[in-house]
């Protein structure tokens, strides 16, 4: 009698310990479920505008310049809502008038001055400063281009010819 209810014991012990992992597992592919969720809409939240929904006011239009793609975020003045709307339609401004620069001149010709990317530095210093919970990465992108193009026109551009100094003329006697 006692081997029989041992052998009882064992095999119930078998089955529990399959309901068990049975269970387990499940407990662990609900977790696995949930961390990818989060993981996928912290990813899509994290991708930036140009995926993710922009703020009410701001919009988000790429466009291309010899290839490539630069992302342009600018709010609407009329719909912005919150604190730092002036110090960042400045720094929209200042990035607006670069992009004009950029397209009316030749591929050759500077078009960024040192003293407007100062300006646009400033800008987007003391935007952040007052809003720094704005996205700015669109701001960074775009900024980041004109630099590189700036630096690849310059690099390009003819170097000016160096002044060939008068010949000497020996003084007459």
């Amino acid at each position: 009698m006692k081997y029989l209810f041992t052998l009882l014991l064992v095999m119930g012990m078998h089955a529990a310990q399959a309901q068990l992992q049975l269970l387990m597992g499940g407990a662990r592919t609900g977790v696995a479920i949930a961390s990818m969720a989060a993981r996928s809409k912290k990813n899509a939240h994290a991708a930036g505008p140009a995926t993710a929904a922009a703020a009410p006011g701001v919009t988000v239009r790429p466009y291309a310049y010899q290839g490539k793609r630069i992302i342009r975020q600018r709010t609407n003045p009329a719909t912005f809502e919150g604190r730092g709307g002036a110090e960042i339609q400045a720094l929209e401004a200042a990035l607006e008038t670069t992009r004009t620069a950029l397209l009316s001149k030749p591929a050759t010709e500077s078009f960024m001055p040192t003293a407007q990317f100062e300006a646009i530095r400033d800008a987007a210093a003391k935007a952040a400063q007052v809003r720094g919970d704005w996205n700015y990465e669109p701001y960074r992108q775009e900024l980041a281009f004109y630099e590189a193009e700036e630096a690849r026109r310059q690099k390009a551009a003819p170097a000016a010819p160096a002044a060939t100094p008068a010949p000497a003329v020996a003084p007459t006697k």
